[in-house]
């Protein structure tokens, strides 16, 4: 009875939206298309760990993807993550041009894309991703790269390890 009690005061403070997370992951999916020479880049975030990691740097109250939506999210997104995911080809990083973002299906995470156009003829990439390892110790960044949406290899970095070589 009594928690009972407590869970219903409890879910008067929670927004209904918000839920809470026990694993702190992030997703980017690259995918090199060769006839055009274009990365097409596709990072899945929690929304909540977004704000909190851009609160850090002194972005509050962004609201990303609410009615509430500061006007600078996007450029605040972006900032970020052109300086914690490094795409590297031979000597050369390759500059991440934003292209929007989209609320998860379940609208806990945000879908956020870019592109870089022109990479031609490029046999391998560094990719260096430190999304959110500022935040959580224990956060895991997948990587998925594909060529022509074939999956070459499928990658998961950490605070140890947040560096990959795809080589083709």
């Amino acid at each position: 009875m009594i928690i009972c009690f407590l869970y219903c005061i409890l879910a008067l403070y929670v927004p209904v939206n918000t839920a809470l997370h026990d694993f702190h992951v992030s997703r980017c999916e690259i995918n090199y298309v060769t006839k055009s020479g274009d990365l097409q880049i596709s990072a899945h975030i929690f929304i909540d760990d977004l704000e909190k990691t851009l609160q850090l740097s002194g972005q509050n109250h962004l609201y990303i993807l609410t009615n509430k939506e500061s006007k600078d999210a996007d450029s605040a997104i972006l900032k970020y993550i052109q300086s914690k995911l490094t795409i590297q080809s031979g000597n050369q990083i390759l500059r991440l041009k934003y292209v929007g973002k989209e609320a998860s299906d379940d609208n806990m995470a945000v879908w956020c894309y870019f592109e870089v156009s022109n990479v031609n003829n490029i046999k391998s990439l560094q990719i260096t991703n430190t999304i959110l390892l500022e935040l959580f110790g224990d956060q895991k960044n997948i990587i998925d790269f594909t060529i022509d949406n074939k999956k070459k290899n499928f990658t998961i970095l950490d605070t140890k390890n947040n560096t990959i070589t795809f080589k083709w």
